[in-house]
């Protein structure tokens, strides 16, 4: 078992290298929950429960374990008076490894590996935004130890703690009165905090689940870097220099109810509330001066208003079993977008979210598969020009995105 968990976490680490989740909060964290649109509060029933309701895990038998990843493939296009300019194709990869074990009968020990957060968006140097943004880069990486106790037969709890890694990276022109100045800032932190469950399942026909994360706090420490001309060099602007700065990430709340109306068929709808506003700004400060002696007001912080408010997201999904073997699945999520018109910009250039899920599971005695497919689509949204932000009056256009993902599963 040593060797499979050491096997788990270096494909988890190799696969987080190697590419970065899309978006900024992401549920992608099993192939099964995510064919059901994330719909795993009140089932719990497989090792990904360690991520989306850990009190569940007192439903596994014995020791569990499963591994995956997932493929998103984002495209949209930003409208600026004049241009048209479609988004960089790219595709990014959050991965997901957990270990359940049954200590005794009461007790139930979880280990999770997995991406909560992530953002991936790039545009092609020249466009009219590249004073905002050129390429914006967020990374996380969960580890999520549980504890589950199973006070009855039909109620359960869990307690769990997280230690996450964050890194950012942002690439910008900046400098305009100079002839444009190339700027990359780069950082990374760890942060820490916890989430409690509860799952509630009086019988094989209902099940209640509640859950809360908690916010973390990130104080992410880097570099900025610059690519710079040769005014820029003459007046001793723009010198490479240490940076860093602050980010809460958002505490949430989720309930899922599941009912399984036929002993093929299971139904279940969740809501989740996320507590955005707690991102209320993106402010860095540098360990120099950028502009020293300039008219230009403190050049050695940089602030961007983004008053993100507080969403919900709503989850339905259905699980029909074809046979003891092969499971079909479907679902549909509406999430909103916590930033507002008058601050949204360019490093996530969405609107509301609409996602089509479906998938299918393929089970035996001990190994299992899952695979599952969404497409996600946003509607135009216009955005108010801030100058000071080098944000224009825009409209966000034909944003979609195409998810696949899969996980393997073994019992000990």
């Amino acid at each position: 078992m040593a060797r499979i968990a050491g096997l788990t976490i270096f494909f988890v680490l190799i696969s987080l290298g190697s590419a970065n989740g899309a978006g900024f909060a992401l549920y992608e964290f099993g192939a099964r929950g995510t064919s059901m649109a994330g719909t795993m509060l009140g089932r719990a029933d497989d090792p990904s429960a360690v991520a989306y309701n850990p009190a569940g895990m007192t439903q596994l038998e014995g020791t569990q374990t499963m591994i995956g990843l997932s493929v998103v493939a984002p495209n949209g296009k930003v409208r600026t008076p004049g241009d048209t300019t479609s988004i960089e194709s790219n595709y990014w990869v959050p991965p997901h490894a957990y270990l359940t074990r049954q200590m005794t009968d009461k007790t139930w020990l979880g280990l999770g590996l997995y991406t909560r957060f992530g953002l991936g968006t790039e545009y092609p140097k020249g466009w009219p935004g590249e004073y905002n943004n050129l390429y914006t880069r967020v990374k996380s990486l969960s580890f999520n130890p549980n504890l589950a106790y199973k006070l009855t037969d039909t109620v359960s709890l869990a307690v769990g703690a997280e230690v996450m890694w964050f890194d950012f990276y942002q690439k910008k022109m900046v400098g305009r009165p100079l002839g444009g100045i190339e700027a990359e800032l780069n950082g990374d932190s760890y942060g820490f905090g916890g989430n409690v469950a509860l799952h509630y399942k009086p019988s094989d026909t209902w099940a209640l689940g509640l859950t809360y994360k908690s916010r973390i706090k990130q104080s992410i420490k880097g570099d900025a870097t610059f690519q710079r001309t040769p005014t820029a060099r003459a007046f001793g602007y723009f010198n490479d220099t240490s940076a860093k700065g602050d980010i809460t990430l958002p505490d949430s709340f989720g309930v899922g109810l599941m009912f399984r109306p036929h002993e093929r068929l299971s139904l279940e709808a969740n809501a989740i509330y996320t507590l955005w506003s707690t991102y209320d700004k993106l402010e860095i400060t540098y360990g120099e001066a950028l502009t020293p002696g300039a008219l230009t007001g403190n050049t050695k912080v940089s602030s961007m208003a983004k008053n993100w408010k507080d969403v919900w997201r709503f989850q339905v999904g259905a699980e029909y079993s074809l046979s003891d073997l092969i499971d079909l699945r479907l679902g549909y999520v509406f999430d909103q977008i916590p930033d507002t018109d008058q601050y949204a910009d360019y490093m996530t250039p969405t609107s509301d979210r609409h996602i089509v899920t479906t998938g299918i599971g393929f089970s035996g005695e001990r190994f299992s598969v899952d695979i599952s497919y969404s497409y996600l689509w946003f509607a135009d949204r216009n955005i108010v020009a801030r100058p000071a932000d080098h944000v224009l009056d825009s409209t966000f256009k034909d944003g979609h995105t195409h998810l696949t993902s899969i996980s393997l599963g073994y019992k000990f």
